[in-house]
């Protein structure tokens, strides 16, 4: 237990790093690729290595209070935990888990939705618990929800995908002008 709680030690104040907020949700860009080309080794390796990228950045010299008081809450919840812990903590597998199903499944509405929807509640978790120092995840997080966004309706576009919510579905008509057209 000794090796664990070291590495928290060590780990935690590199957690404080502006960049380790910055980079998390653009981990969910190749998540969705990976996905969308159903490749689940690279996924898993992605999954592993978004884990781990809280403590990838050296401990900041300054430390913004906000972004403290945050992790603050944070480590009081996994150290002290009550019903919230228990009730939220699925929620993060469960997001991930959607994120993948989404774009498995090829539906980028659904892909949008889910983003959106997460990091969204993300923030809106962060605040209810942390209160005005919850609202430091909202220039992060709000970032990686508009690179997402913009990078998921460019691609569509790009590739004349549908936005829809029931995946990418092609009708018989469809395929045989693909067919004809060549």
């Amino acid at each position: 237990m000794d090796v664990f709680t070291d590495f928290l030690t060590w780990a935690w104040p590199r957690h404080l790093n502006p960049l380790s907020w910055y980079v998390r949700p653009l981990f969910f860009l190749p998540i969705a690729y990976l996905c969308w080309t159903r490749r689940p080794v690279p996924l898993a390796l992605t999954i592993v290595a978004m884990l781990s990228s809280f403590f990838w950045f050296p401990a900041p010299e300054r430390i913004d209070p906000a972004m403290a008081g945050v992790l603050e809450m944070e480590k009081e919840l996994f150290t002290d935990p009550t019903w919230v812990t228990w009730a939220t903590l699925p929620l993060v597998p469960a997001l991930l888990g959607s994120l993948c199903a989404a774009f498995w499944y090829r539906s980028l509405g659904w892909g949008l939705i889910v983003i959106n929807g997460g990091l969204a509640l993300k923030i809106a978790w962060t605040v209810a618990n942390s209160g005005a120092d919850g609202l430091a995840t909202v220039l992060p997080l709000g970032l990686g929800m508009a690179l997402m966004t913009t990078a998921v309706v460019a691609v569509a576009r790009w590739r004349s995908l549908p936005l829809s919510l029931t995946g990418r579905r092609h009708t018989r008509g469809e395929e045989y002008h693909r067919a004809t057209a060549r």
